[in-house]
């Protein structure tokens, strides 16, 4: 069972090259990497969100809905700085700071496959100089995440039909009972990666290593002003950065 993130839209970045989209990704969480201060952090995480609200006609809720499963460990990166740094109060604003800047990023590659169908986002890669092994390798990587998250709630559900109370008791009482989950859903992972294997070599997947493809990706007008726009944003900021 694997969970698809693209959205069909009728917008700006559905239309772009997927090499452009690629390429974008790169450079815009290239610079989201390098942002390190608590006020700057948090715009990265909104600019986003307008830019695949605006562009991508991807709705805020849509966007904050893939996030959902990643929401623990955005909550442990933003608690254990103020436990790291001393004072408390520096760590919390560079909490705040490797927080957002996460969820930025994470925000970055999700938008990618929500305006990228998967045959194309593939061929984008190989088109790049990518190995089409690694590119298919990375791609299920991040679509396992939904796709863990739908099984986790499958299993908690059927848990709590059961009688079992997930959210009663203190922290260790209810680490405890999340067993109830964990095991459950290590066996329908490792299940599902197996009916993946099998899906893959019954098309006959790694047969050959020369691949042939049915739609060949070309660039657009469109495309080569979306990457000088995206360059152009590289090299100001690299001006910036190094001005100041």
């Amino acid at each position: 069972m694997m969970f698809s993130l693209y959205l069909d839209k009728n917008s700006i970045l559905h239309s772009l090259d997927p090499r452009v989209k690629i390429i974008g990704t790169a450079v815009f969480t290239a610079i989201g990497l390098m942002v390190k201060d608590p006020v700057y952090s948090p715009l990265i995480f909104v600019f986003t969100i307008i830019g695949l609200r605006i562009l991508g006609k991807i709705k805020v809720k849509e966007q904050l809905k893939v996030l959902k499963p990643l929401i623990p460990v955005f909550v442990l990166t933003f608690i254990s700085w103020p436990i790291i740094i001393d004072p408390w109060e520096r760590g919390v604003l560079v909490g705040i700071a490797y927080t957002f800047r996460l969820m930025g990023i994470t925000i970055m590659a999700f938008g990618l496959m929500m305006t990228t169908k998967q045959r194309d986002l593939i061929r984008g890669f190989t088109k790049l100089g990518l190995p089409y092994e690694i590119g298919l390798a990375v791609l299920i990587a991040l679509r396992y995440v939904p796709t863990i998250y739908a099984l986790a709630q499958n299993v908690m559900d059927a848990q709590k039909s059961r009688g079992l109370e997930l959210e009663k008791g203190n922290f260790l009482e209810r680490a405890k009972k999340m067993t109830a989950v964990i095991i459950p859903l290590l066996v329908l992972t490792i299940r599902t990666a197996h009916e993946l294997a099998i899906a893959m070599e019954s098309r006959a997947f790694g047969a050959s290593r020369k691949r042939t493809y049915l739609v060949d990706l070309k660039m657009k007008p469109i495309d080569y002003v979306a990457l000088a726009i995206i360059l152009g944003v590289a090299l100001l900021y690299l001006g910036t950065r190094l001005l100041l």
